[in-house]
Parts: structure tokens; sequence; C-alpha cells
């Protein structure tokens, strides 16, 4: 599953807008996160971070292009 989300350049998750107003940046800041979350079994009740979405991004940065 991460293998599809491989980042392109420009990155496609750096916003070229200032703060919130570069929607697709968001958008894409957001999916990968899913992704991440996804990958770390923390939607399964049983995992210690379950609903909490802390240190995903310092965790997998290895995967970031």
């Amino acid at each position: 599953m991460l293998g599809q989300m491989l980042m392109q350049r420009p990155d496609p998750m750096i916003a070229a807008k200032p703060g919130a107003e570069d929607v697709q940046a968001m958008s894409n800041r957001i999916a990968w996160l899913n992704c991440l979350y996804l990958h770390d079994k923390r939607d399964e009740s049983e995992h210690p971070m379950h609903g909490k979405y802390t240190g995903l991004a310092q965790k997998y940065q290895q995967f970031i292009g």
C-alpha cells in the first residue's frame, strides 16, 4: 500500500500558498496520514495508539521520497 504512495517532485504535500489555503496539499497530507494510520494498524482497538495520529510521520519518515 505504501509503495503506491511514493512522493513525486515537486512534493505534493508542500503547500504553494500560505497557511491552509492550499487545499490540494492539505488533502494530500490527510491521505498520506490516513495511509500510515492504516498501515500501522491503529484502526484496531487493541493498538495502544488507537484513534491517534501522533508520531506517524516521524515513525515512517523513511517512506517519504
